[in-house]
């Protein structure tokens, strides 16, 4: 009996050790928000965590949040003081559509360009942007599909440069996400979406010039005041009647920068929901239940310390060492849950890649919590002109191996201690078995020589008997 409660002792305080192993540790604090629009989502810029989803690889129109990615790709592919010409034809526009009233032959800088696109929703400057660039808006089209795909899109195609409802343009929550956070990481971009008001000055061909105002209720007082985000810092509205509303909205809160797309909510802002009260509601959730952790140190010493540097750790230490990541990089994790509890993963290249801003890119440390990456930063190598043993000696092969050992997967100890744990459980149980099988062939042995001896006994006894 006793062994037999020695052996359920032991089993459970196996258990005890396994359990908080496999379960998760923390959940959300609230249950997540439901929302009018068809689809939506929230991201975080600056690690691409999602906080929040709701359909987001459906196929939607986008209506003007389009001009988003005509934006971005214009910044990526001329310079600010470029000199735009309008032509006739980038003035041809369906009736009704979002204009600045340019005309043919006018001239603006490509940054009044930009203020045009992303505050006034101007059509027709989205017109001469593409044809300045690409020679064509039919080329530049091409160029938008191209870099929808190397941002990784993977549910868009986009048919004009504006966002008016075409059948074949169209795209998901998720990749509006994925572009609108790589627009907004550009800082032009930043600033101007964060604009609320700029006059474009006077042009050859207008003495008053063009004043523009942001159309995004929650960044600027409009008819709606009420719809005003005091974390609000951008976005980009959309609206057709095909498309319904969409919305694109950036907010910084707590160290945290958010987008959060809306698309195709059902209802004008005059009328709740809207896609204004849907953003905010997400908003508000997201900063409530999300913290942010900076993982530059933590980073740092976690490349240095145990992976690239171990061989070298003689000769570099983190204040010097070559090796860096963003300055922004973070981990986004539920309130509640701490930097400790995320899983940490190194993967160095095989072939470094050049970076957008000339740095070396040799690998990534990823931040995993419940099986979502949650954070993590490009690792760069950077030469700081330190004195090394670089200096005297070839040290390629000695980086080589340091690579290649970095790239071994980390010993799964968690694993081998629950195997070790279930091996001795198990081999406990196999020993009182046999002890117990054991014990009962003796016993078994013992009465059988007590039955032999009595019978002999016995019949010694009878022998006794008769002589007499």
């Amino acid at each position: 009996m006793k062994r037999k409660f020695s052996i359920i002792a032991i089993a459970a305080v196996a258990l005890s050790l396994i359990l908080p192993m496999a379960q998760a540790t923390v959940s959300d604090a609230k249950k997540k928000p439901n929302i009018s629009a068809d689809s939506g989502i929230v991201m975080d810029v600056q690690s691409g965590t999602i906080l929040y989803e709701k359909n987001i690889d459906k196929k939607e129109y986008p209506a003007s949040i389009t001009k988003i990615m005509t934006a971005m790709l214009a910044l990526e592919n001329s310079s600010m003081d470029e000199v735009v010409t309008f032509s006739q034809k980038a003035l041809i526009l369906e009736s009704g559509a979002s204009n600045i009233n340019l005309v043919a032959g006018e001239k603006l800088t490509m940054e009044q360009c930009l203020y045009g696109i992303l505050l006034m929703s101007a059509n027709e400057v989205c017109n001469g942007v593409a044809e300045h660039i690409a020679g064509s808006t039919e080329n530049y089209v091409k160029m938008m599909n191209q870099r929808a795909k190397e941002l990784g899109c993977t549910g868009t195609h986009f048919a004009n440069t504006n966002g008016l409802w075409q059948k074949d343009h169209y795209t998901t929550a998720h990749d509006m996400a994925l572009i609108a956070r790589a627009a907004y990481r550009n800082p032009e971009f930043a600033k101007i979406t964060g604009t609320k008001r700029y006059n474009i000055p006077k042009t050859n061909k207008s003495k008053t010039g063009h004043p523009c105002h942001n159309h995004h209720g929650m960044l600027l007082a409009g008819n709606y005041p009420q719809y005003v985000y005091e974390y609000c810092v951008g976005g980009k509205t959309g609206y057709t009647n095909k498309c319904r509303y969409t919305l694109v909205t950036y907010a910084k809160k707590n160290g945290m920068t958010l987008v959060s797309v809306i698309m195709k909510a059902p209802n004008p802002p005059w009328t709740e929901p809207n896609e204004y009260t849907d953003t905010t509601k997400l908003l508000n959730y997201c900063f409530e239940n999300y913290s942010r952790y900076n993982i530059q140190d933590e980073a740092t010493k976690e490349i240095n310390s145990q992976y690239l540097f171990t061989r070298f750790s003689p000769f570099y230490k983190a204040s010097t060492s070559s090796l860096a990541i963003d300055d922004d990089a973070g981990v986004l994790l539920p309130k509640g849950v701490t930097l400790d509890q995320a899983e940490k993963k190194i993967d160095f290249y095989d072939n470094p890649v050049q970076g957008t801003d000339g740095r070396k890119v040799i690998g990534k440390i990823r931040f995993i919590y419940q099986n979502q990456e949650v954070g993590g930063s490009n690792i760069y190598y950077q030469s700081k002109g330190t004195t090394t043993l670089n200096d005297s000696i070839d040290m390629s092969e000695w980086f080589d191996d340091a690579v290649e050992e970095a790239n071994k997967e980390p010993f799964p100890w968690k694993k081998f201690a629950i195997i070790v744990i279930l091996v001795l459980v198990v081999g406990v149980a196999v020993f009182y078995f046999i002890q117990r099988m054991r014990s009962e062939r003796e016993q078994r042995a013992r009465r059988n020589r007590y039955k032999k001896n009595n019978r002999r006994h016995r019949k010694i006894d009878r022998g006794i008997y008769y002589r007499r």
